[in-house]
């Protein structure tokens, strides 16, 4: 079973790399949610989702509803990431 990586950006210039970035190490069975402030069909669900993961700044990746560090994420950790939620849950 795969995980639920969910990507939360605002139309940065650096937004559609970490998209690409996150889909290129994702497995073929995680499944991938963008959400982008600047949509209105998918604010709602946004909003609620960075409250109760109590996120910050955009950008920011979450799997499984835990936040990911985007310093791991930019130094192409985010594959042991991925292993490490998937043995640890």
């Amino acid at each position: 079973m795969g995980k639920t990586i969910e990507i939360f950006t605002d139309s940065s210039r650096f937004s559609n790399d970490l998209e690409n970035q996150v889909k290129n190490y994702a497995c073929s069975r995680c499944s991938i949610l963008v959400y982008d402030a600047s949509n209105p069909e998918t604010t709602r669900t946004m909003d609620s989702k960075v409250a109760a993961y109590n996120i910050a700044t955009l950008p920011a990746v979450s799997i499984d509803g835990k936040v990911v560090p985007l310093d791991k994420l930019k130094k192409g950790r985010f594959s042991s990431l991925v292993r490490q939620f998937w043995h640890n849950n």
